[in-house]
């Protein structure tokens, strides 16, 4: 927000660098945490260590929120775009008024870009190659940077007293690169309870849908977590079937019933019979994977 902002230099560079000093100490962050303690770290100032322990103390920054403010969000999102930086983007705002996406896109498509400095043809084929893998991957996510917070929501359901068994299932258990939603599935004898906890949980922003074995919320970070909640002894068809792929899952039906037996994410039947499997490795080893 600061290069976008087109701030001293300096001052860009003293938070890059204690950015840097923060990532590679082993400070122990928590409310606790004194400002003694952080300025004995290289590259944090008085200054800088004040605001850390006003946003470990209140959640939020006024600094940050008030330079939020005075920053068009439309040039925060161009910076998703690969080879345009901040430089390139503030420049595009200040010449050619351009503040988001739509209005690049359409710039690019008049060969607007074309005889500005440090832009040309190449660059500007660049960012409409760039703007279409956004719209490609838009709602999608990076494995490496959700599974922190999956894991997290999932600790909480796993710890939660009326969870049985709970696992994260899907893309993310299959620790797919991109990723739309986290999955999870958890065996219980109170659906409601689990419910209840579920959709009540800090992280959520929204919640989107909730019923009494299916609720869906948005983490305020964006992205979606699913759950479903089954009988304990349902628990390995349900999640085995919901971690998925689609092409395991027709696969692995296709297989089932060459054996004259029916397979979903309810149980494994033959003859209309439940085959009692206590966890996946019973369904793989049924089938003699």
């Amino acid at each position: 927000l600061l290069e976008l902002k087109d701030e001293n230099p300096f001052k860009i560079r003293a938070y890059q660098n204690s950015v840097r000093s923060l990532e590679a100490s082993d400070i122990d962050f928590g409310k606790d945490l004194k400002i003694d303690s952080l300025t004995k770290i290289k590259g944090i100032g008085q200054h800088i260590a004040e605001r850390i322990k006003e946003l470990l103390d209140t959640g939020s920054l006024k600094f940050y929120e008030d330079l939020k403010k005075t920053v068009p969000p439309g040039l925060v999102e161009m910076l998703a775009i690969p080879t345009m930086g901040p430089k390139k983007i503030k420049y595009l705002f200040d010449n050619l008024g351009i503040s988001n996406i739509g209005q690049l896109e359409y710039a690019c498509v008049e060969n607007r870009l074309v005889d500005l400095p440090n832009f040309g043809r190449k660059t500007q084929e660049n960012i409409l190659k760039g703007i279409e893998v956004l719209k490609k991957y838009k709602g999608r996510y990076l494995f490496a940077n959700i599974i922190e917070e999956a894991e997290v929501i999932h600790n909480k359901i796993q710890n939660f007293k009326y969870v049985n068994r709970s696992s994260l299932a899907g893309s993310v258990r299959r620790k797919k690169e991109i990723v739309k939603d986290i999955d999870i599935v958890a065996s219980t004898d109170s659906p409601d309870k689990v419910m209840d906890f579920f959709t009540g949980l800090s992280e959520a922003e929204d919640i989107i849908a909730r019923g009494e074995t299916k609720s869906s919320i948005r983490l305020k970070s964006g992205i979606n977590v699913d759950i479903r909640t089954v009988d304990d002894f349902q628990y390995p068809y349900a999640l085995h079937h919901f971690t998925g792929s689609k092409e395991h899952n027709t696969a692995m039906r296709t297989a089932a019933k060459k054996d004259n037996t029916k397979m979903n994410e309810y149980g494994l039947f033959k003859n209309g019979s439940l085959i009692k499997c206590s966890d996946e490795a019973d369904i793989f080893n049924f089938f003699s994977m």
